[in-house]
């Protein structure tokens, strides 16, 4: 009992001097600084909040420690605590500053002299060292890099003893964009070098210089890669032994900083030509099936004839076609060159391994669940029997591929794998075909959006099945290689609902099928039209691969409504519903690359239909046009030239006929002439209003060249006209001219179009001559 009053009696006691420690009043505040630098009482002062006439706290002062050292320049900070003679506080603060500062250095900046670095940094020589100074000045610099579009540089701030103080040192590592500056040759003398540079990866790009730094990403242009350059030595190699120069060799690559500029780059090939060889003796070696006579025909050397990789390459070419047809599949032909340095001549050796001849066994077909047999075998050019021809399989293959059926897991899988194996029943003289495919989804779903200057907005819907069986329900009308689409459109001026079904393979035979019903319905300016119908064509390939005629007969109800009154008897004389019959007929000839983005090869088609009364119409006209485009690409298919053309006519078989209102021609907009506005160009009334013409001529040529990845621009330059009469004039043309963007966004088909043109030379009445905007926008999903 009695510890416990001590106990308590004891807490009293402290609490009492506790509170009369807390009631003391400080009388005193001293800062004693050891080194030789000495911050300035002031500046110290204002970092603490123990004052002078203030009431002590023990609490505060160890704050002030705190504040003091987080100044960033003191290495200690200690308090003191004193009482004075008339029972004040005395509180010291002794502080150990940090060592001074001797310099400030960059390391590692060669885009930026230190003179630029030294703006973002706030540490200086003769102060003490300051952590938050250092800091915020590595930071700044990371900043400063980073807006300059260097966003990989690093910047790392380290201190250095030296003598009693210490060197503070920016380590900083630009990761600078190395660009081509200029492609230089030394040692060359056969070719020019503008014809060397058009060989390689490694160049120069106009759209990496400084004044071109606003376009999106052109700092990726005209980037140095090294082993681009080494590619660029077997190309510089493969040129020179096409002449002839089988010792040329690269000495050496000499990569140097453009003065100036670290960031450009100055590539030397040190070269040693050689001289060129010529050939001396030629031997073919190995060949059974042929006689060597035979064989040689094609032989592009002649004595002491100038030696061509090329040639040579061309002759080896010339022999396996020979073999390849007749079954040969594992034949081989090598040559061996043997040099004699003294006099410049080769000695080609060139050795055939004939092989086997083999014919086909078996085809079999694996992997198609859906797919049935004989959809895949009538795209195959492989049967019993014939000679195995590689030829023949790649061609197999791509027809395959195209059937768009079939595709692999990850990209470098196409979905179709054909193997040759040795044929269980007689493995010495027949293999046996394996084609594996991998089918994709056949039933596909789309949601999509489309905005044009000429169109407006519109919202699409799509449900189609693209190996569809219609007498197959059992497999869920799946596998017969049939195609089916139901689409719906719903926009601001248009409308339309259309169901289309089309058989490749009619009768068994390669003649294509096509039914299509449609709803359409169009707002115009000044009138609406609406379509209800149908259509049915056959197509047939004719001479090869990328010709094609289609003939059909197409029936539809048009009907002209909601006419605005303003417009004259002429056009109101068009209101109504009419009938529609019509027989058609089109030939085509297409070998673009590419039916969305092509870059080379062309389209050139004719079409010609007839409409009568005969037919189920309501009146008797013809309509005959030809058109054709043509695509050119060059300078490694940067730049892609398409010039066109489009040329129609119209007409009734009665000198007083007229063809009807919504099968006339009217031009003008971002699909005919741009730079006028939509469907504005054709002969008008007396009001100015145009009411389509029967003749039309279309001219266009386009100039495309890289922007980015995704993005191309395009200058272009469109002709064109309507007239009244049925084959002319031509002396009116309406010109427009300007300059688009082509932005090619994944999974989307076509390119967005964004043009603005401006019509040059205007002969059409009521359109005024000022810059345009046409645009051209679709997504799906």
């Amino acid at each position: 009992m009695m510890s416990e009053k001590s106990l308590l009696l004891s807490a009293v006691l402290l609490l009492f001097q506790a509170l009369l420690l807390t009631g003391a009043e400080v009388g005193e505040v001293l800062f004693r600084q050891e080194g030789d630098f000495r911050f300035s009482d002031d500046v110290l002062k204002c970092n603490v909040q123990t004052k002078k006439g203030l009431v002590f706290s023990d609490r505060v002062v160890n704050e002030d420690v705190r504040r003091l050292y987080s100044m960033g320049v003191f290495s200690d900070v200690v308090s003191l605590v004193e009482d004075m003679e008339d029972g004040r506080k005395r509180v010291s603060f002794r502080v150990v500053p940090k060592p001074l500062v001797t310099s400030v250095q960059f390391d590692g900046n060669r885009k930026y002299p230190d003179s630029k670095l030294s703006e973002f940094v706030s540490v200086a020589a003769g102060s003490p060292q300051n952590d938050r100074q250092l800091s915020e000045s590595a930071e700044k610099l990371r900043k400063f890099y980073q807006d300059e579009g260097l966003t990989e540089a690093t910047v790392s701030p380290f201190l250095e003893a030296d003598g009693q103080g210490i060197r503070v040192v920016f380590r900083i590592r630009e990761n600078l964009r190395l660009r081509v500056n200029r492609v230089e040759y030394e040692g060359v003398t056969v070719f020019p070098a503008s014809e060397l540079n058009d060989l390689l990866e490694t160049r120069h790009s106009y759209l990496s210089v400084s004044w071109l730094s606003w376009l999106p990403l052109a700092g990726r242009f005209g980037l140095l890669d090294r082993e681009a350059v080494d590619r660029d030595k077997m190309r510089l190699r493969d040129h020179y032994w096409k002449k002839g120069y089988l010792d040329f060799k690269i000495t050496d690559v000499e990569m140097t900083e453009d003065e100036g500029n670290p960031e450009l780059i100055n590539v030397l090939f040190k070269v040693d030509e050689g001289e060129p060889y010529f050939v001396g003796q030629v031997r073919l070696n190995g060949a059974r099936r042929f006689a060597e006579a035979e064989l040689m025909e094609t032989m592009p050397f002649g004595e002491d004839s100038l030696y061509s990789s090329a040639k040579d390459d061309t002759f080896m070419k010339s022999v396996e076609a020979r073999y390849r047809p007749l079954g040969y599949a594992d034949f081989n032909i090598r040559c061996t060159r043997h040099p004699n340095f003294e006099n410049h001549t080769v000695d080609l050796d060139y050795d055939v391994y004939e092989g086997t001849p083999y014919t086909i066994g078996e085809v079999y077909i694996s992997g198609n669940k859906w797919t049935k047999d004989h959809v895949i075998r009538r795209e195959i050019l492989l049967f019993p029997d014939d000679p195995l021809d590689q030829s023949m399989i790649d061609v197999t293959k791509s027809r395959l591929m195209g059937m768009g059926y079939f595709e692999g897991k990850v990209k470098e899988d196409p979905g179709v794998e054909i193997l040759a194996v040795n044929s269980p029943d007689d493995p010495g003289h027949k293999k046996d075909i394996h084609i594996n495919v991998r089918e994709k989804r056949f039933l596909d779903a789309k949601i999509g959006a489309g905005w044009s200057s000429d169109d407006s907005l519109a919202g699409m819907i799509e449900v189609s099945h693209s190996n569809m069986d219609i007498l197959d329900p059992y497999h869920y009308f799946t596998g017969g290689g049939q195609r089916m689409r139901i689409m719906a459109l719903a926009g601001l001026e248009h409308m339309g609902l259309q169901a289309d079904f089309t058989e490749p393979w009619l009768f068994g035979i390669p003649l294509r099928l096509d039914i299509s019903g449609y709803w359409r319905e169009v707002a115009y300016d000044d009138w609406r039209e609406r379509r209800i119908g149908f259509s049915v064509s056959l197509t047939k390939r004719i001479f090869d691969d990328f010709t094609t005629v289609s003939g059909g007969y197409m029936f539809e109800a048009v009907r002209v409504y909601d006419m605005s009154r303003k417009l004259s008897s002429k056009f109101q004389d068009q209101k109504g519903t009419d009938l529609v019959g019509r027989l058609f007929l089109s030939i085509d000839r297409d070998t673009r690359n590419s039916a969305t983005n092509p870059t080379n090869g062309y389209f050139i088609g004719a079409f010609a239909s007839l409409t009568s009364q005969g037919l189920g119409a309501s009146h008797d006209y013809y309509k005959v046009e030809l058109r054709g485009i043509n695509y050119y690409s060059f300078l490694h298919d940067w730049f892609v030239l398409s010039t066109g053309f489009k040329i129609g006519s119209t007409g009734t078989f009665t000198p007083d006929g007229s063809v009807p209102l919504y099968d006339r021609y009217f031009l003008g907009g971002g699909d005919s002439v741009r730079g006028f506005p939509y469907r504005s160009i054709g002969p008008v009334d007396g009001n100015d209003d145009n009411y389509g013409g029967e003749f039309m001529y279309l001219l266009t040529a386009e100039l495309s060249h890289p922007i980015w990845n995704m993005v191309r621009g395009a200058v272009f330059v469109d002709v064109g006209s309507a007239t009244s009469g049925k084959i002319g004039p031509i002396n009116s043309p309406n010109v427009g001219m300007g300059y688009g963007l082509r932005i090619k966004l994944p999974h989307v088909a076509l390119p967005i179009r964004l043009d603005l043109a401006y019509p040059l030379v205007c002969n059409q009445e009521g359109v005024s001559r000022k810059l345009r905007f046409h645009f051209n926008m679709g997504f799906s999903f």
